[in-house]
């Protein structure tokens, strides 16, 4: 009897998220492979992947265990294949993976915003395209090195194709849980990313940031502003975090004496993760903040919610991405003015 040919999994856009999730598939015995850019094409090819998360564990591959290809033909004869490309080049790489012929793959959309998996549907409408929510940041270090800071398991739509990316996740003892009202955990996952471009311009690690409360009353006028807006819409976010979402601007509330003692799960992270965008602005590429805070901002003036704080970090983190050089290392009263 011989033995089945295993799935292949293709990673559309090798970024830190990409090469984190689609690593530890392979280190679970999943057939990887990565369609990534030049830079980490050379970088993992030559260096093999070191990931490790803020638990401590570290799993390390060599070049053999994985495939790596900058040619969108390795998309072509892919079974499942994860997006996990910046939202705004969300069309062009479901419009790659059309041109490399494939009409068989179960796309999963591993992104931030809530739109990402109907702009794939659009340019892919024969495939089963399904939502995944990634809750924890990764960081990129030279030499094939991921480290995850924060935890967290995916969530994904539960369709019946969405179980053998769930088989290859349990091999690899990667959290993955399927549930049913995607939409509503986008949206809670949104209001969490919103935290993103505050922790960019402070230019701190995201643990520091939260024990600071002048970081958190701005987090807190965000998350206001963002759960105004969704009512407004009649959109229940989903719990993504240790606590319902309309409870999470009481916690930051709280004096740090008390706010560390009871919002512990919020700050059980490594003491050095950061967001995505503060990396986007170290490394000068362009920042998310339009599908995370401009969502919050274009609901709100769809239903006449004003949005004042979240449109002032957009402009802030925009006109820091400008300059080049990085996080501006802000203090919170030069957020706040």
């Amino acid at each position: 009897m011989t033995q089945a040919t295993p799935l292949k999994v293709v990673i559309a856009g090798s970024g830190s998220i990409g090469c984190y999730v689609g690593g530890m598939l392979a280190s679970g015995g999943a057939n990887v492979h990565f369609f990534a850019r030049q830079r980490i094409a050379e970088d993992i090819t030559q260096n093999g992947l070191t990931l490790s998360d803020w638990t401590g564990r570290t799993e390390k591959l060599t070049e053999q265990q994985f495939g790596v290809s900058i040619d969108k033909n390795v998309l072509k004869d892919a079974d499942l294949i994860l997006v996990c490309v910046k939202s705004k080049d969300t069309a062009l790489m479901a419009q790659t993976i059309k041109e490399s012929g494939n009409t068989k793959a179960t796309v999963f959309s591993l992104q931030n915003g809530v739109g990402n998996t109907q702009e794939i549907k659009q340019v892919l409408p024969s495939h089963t395209v399904l939502t995944v929510m990634v809750p924890y940041n990764v960081v990129y270090q030279q030499g094939g090195i991921f480290h995850c800071g924060t935890e967290g398991s995916l969530y994904c739509q539960a369709h019946q194709k969405a179980k053998p990316l769930e088989v290859l996740a349990k091999q690899a003892q990667l959290g993955f849980e399927l549930k049913d009202d995607m939409a509503s955990i986008l949206w809670g996952k949104l209001l969490l990313n919103i935290n993103n471009p505050i922790n960019a311009l402070s230019g701190i690690p995201l643990k520091q940031q939260l024990e600071t409360a002048g970081f958190r009353k701005i987090l807190k006028q965000s998350m206001q502003e963002g759960l105004q807006v969704l009512k407004a819409a009649n959109i229940a976010p989903g719990q993504v975090a240790a606590i319902p979402m309309f409870l999470v601007p009481i916690f930051l509330s709280l004096p740090n004496w008390i706010f560390k003692r009871v919002a512990h799960k919020m700050l059980a992270m490594d003491p050095l993760a950061r967001s995505s965008m503060w990396e986007d602005l170290q490394s000068k590429r362009p920042v998310e903040v339009d599908y995370i805070n401009g969502e919050i901002v274009k609901l709100g003036e769809q239903f006449n919610v004003l949005t004042p704080m979240n449109t002032r970090l957009i402009t802030m983190v925009k006109e820091a991405q400008a300059s080049g050089n990085g996080s501006p290392n802000l203090a919170p009263e030069q957020i706040l003015h």
